[in-house]
């Protein structure tokens, strides 16, 4: 497999991310990220069929102009994804929440004297 170095680095560092955590830190860096993901998802799914239910109520007129409400589910999406990749930052980015919380766990399960080991 003909990798160029910078891939393989990151391939290096997913492999040993993903074989020598603990199970507090895999829970903060992978199934949080998911559900996080999945969360994001159920948004830009649920949103759109909310203010469709909103907007055109069953045997009824609709309650607003379809322009109108194209416009807020365009400003919906661009919301959520804005939203979602701020807060995803702030979350997984370098010097994030998680980061931090794993960093500090680290310290506080690492024996006196013995410096905690670094992330690649």
């Amino acid at each position: 497999m003909n990798l160029k170095p910078e891939a393989a680095n990151r391939t290096q560092r997913s492999l040993e991310r993903h074989g020598e955590t603990n199970w507090y830190e895999w829970t903060l860096r992978e199934f949080l990220r998911y559900l996080f993901g999945l969360g994001v998802l159920a948004l830009i799914v649920f949103v759109p069929l909310q203010i469709q239910l909103s907007w055109l109520p069953s045997n009824a007129p609709p309650a607003y102009d379809p322009s109108l409400v194209a416009i807020l589910t365009v400003i919906a999406f661009v919301l959520i994804g804005v939203g979602g990749l701020l807060a995803y930052r702030a979350l997984w980015g370098d010097d994030g929440v998680v980061e931090r919380n794993v960093a500090r766990h680290r310290r506080a399960s690492s024996p006196v004297g013995v410096p905690p080991t670094a992330r690649p």
